[in-house]
């Protein structure tokens, strides 16, 4: 089965919401998906199959925290939100778009990092994420999620090198 890559379109919200419904105990209301949208499309990504069913999504965007310190912190991302369906996961999907994502983040804004928190126990996302792209682990968000599970909290730096592949995992890079 053919499957694309591509950026968000505003006809994609109603299924990424879908997606994330079925996926993820984290869900959000319709203007929280338009805010990401409107403030942030070049950080949102989705996999598609060719009649444009959306299998998964990364929502990803710049992150504006800390943007009135005395010095602001440098410019990075932050990813709120990965789904892929289950009868679609272990191709890879997640792994493409979050490294199209990071592409993106800092060919656009230039982000020196990306941040994401992550549920304590799910294991099968701290694989991906540190052990396939590289995302560092900085601390523990006590109750962070609604239930009161914690949230890990992961950044994946890039290269310093200029002429490197930004978006890349230490296993895998974008082109």
């Amino acid at each position: 089965m053919p499957i694309s890559l591509r950026r968000v379109k505003i006809s994609d919200v109603i299924q990424m919401q879908n997606a994330n419904l079925h996926c993820l105990p984290e869900n959000y209301q319709m203007w929280y998906w338009m805010y990401h949208y409107l403030l942030s499309p070049q950080g949102a990504h989705v996999a598609v199959d060719k009649k444009g069913k959306v299998l998964g999504y990364v929502l990803g965007k710049m992150d504006d925290e800390g943007r009135n310190q005395k010095p602001p912190p440098p410019l990075h991302g932050h990813i709120t939100s990965v789904a892929v369906y289950s009868r679609y996961r272990k191709l890879g999907i997640a792994t493409k778009l979050l490294c199209y994502t990071h592409h993106t983040l800092r060919e656009c804004f230039h982000a020196e990092y990306v941040n994401l928190n992550v549920r304590e126990t799910n294991r099968a996302a701290h694989i991906l994420y540190q052990n396939t792209l590289g995302y560092k682990f900085l601390a523990v968000d006590e109750g962070y999620y609604a239930d009161g599970e914690n949230g890990w909290n992961l950044r994946y730096t890039y290269p310093k090198d200029p002429n490197s592949e930004a978006g890349g995992g230490k296993n895998e890079k974008h082109k």
